[in-house]
């Protein structure tokens, strides 16, 4: 006999799906009968997954935390557009390509590894790389926008605030930013799997599971020197008078 680690239920031993809660079992699928049963989570708790995801979003910048170290020395000390016109264009599109190439192949980013929580498809399977393009479009929408913005300014030797423009407009696009993670957030606490709007995109779910401690204390090692590092450096690119 086997058991679902999605409701705990009773399996067939040859069963390749769950008769109770529809989750689909296969070489293809992330889900795997148990040799024993799963302790019983009630179903609010298996979707209580918000806090977990807050945090994942930290985490997941401490990860991309040396990125952004660079970055900070690189618009600090050269004005080259043959380094810079590269650099931008890479540190631009590393954002997403960590968060779909992670979630494509293990379900989960390195933050939401460390918290204990991974994305599923709807009917239980694993994520395709066309769900994990999904839940990230709507940044991936704006990468052209910033890459002819910061392409422009550069060329034109206007390199202030990393060739964003004027901080006002620096501003304006972290405050459309801000705008959208409420949104998100408030439709994730709006609905019983708290799914976000990424989520009802895609058609995924994201489920709760053990979080890996390891993981998360060198995450957190690195989340704390991301607030010490930037200020090891003296920050020249950044004008807040332009």
């Amino acid at each position: 006999m086997a058991w679902c680690p999605n409701c705990g239920k009773e399996l067939l031993s040859d069963a390749t799906k769950c008769a109770s809660c529809g989750a689909i079992f296969g070489a293809e699928n992330a889900w795997r009968p148990l040799e024993h049963p799963a302790p019983l989570i009630e179903e609010r708790d298996k979707y209580r997954t918000f806090w977990r995801r807050v945090g994942a979003i930290f985490l997941d910048g401490a990860a991309l935390a040396p990125f952004a170290w660079l970055d900070q020395f690189i618009w600090n000390h050269t004005s080259q557009p043959l380094i810079l016109l590269p650099w931008g264009i890479f540190d631009l599109l590393v954002g997403p390509v960590y968060e779909v190439t992670l979630v494509a192949a293990y379900g989960q980013t390195l933050g939401k590894m460390a918290c204990g929580v991974r994305i599923f498809d709807l009917g239980g399977k694993s994520v395709s790389l066309k769900q994990a393009v999904l839940r990230h479009i709507v940044p991936i929408l704006f990468m052209p926008y910033f890459v002819f913005l910061q392409v422009q300014n550069i060329l034109s030797g206007h390199l202030a605030n990393r060739a964003m423009g004027e901080f006002s407009s620096f501003l304006t696009l972290f405050l459309v930013w801000i705008g959208w993670v409420l949104l998100e957030a408030i439709t994730m606490l709006t609905n019983k799997k708290r799914r976000a709007i990424h989520d009802f995109i895609a058609g995924t779910v994201v489920i709760r599971e053990g979080p890996r401690m390891t993981l998360l204390w060198w995450l957190l090692a690195l989340l704390v020197l991301g607030f010490i590092v930037p200020h090891l450096m003296v920050e020249r690119n950044i004008v807040s008078g332009t």
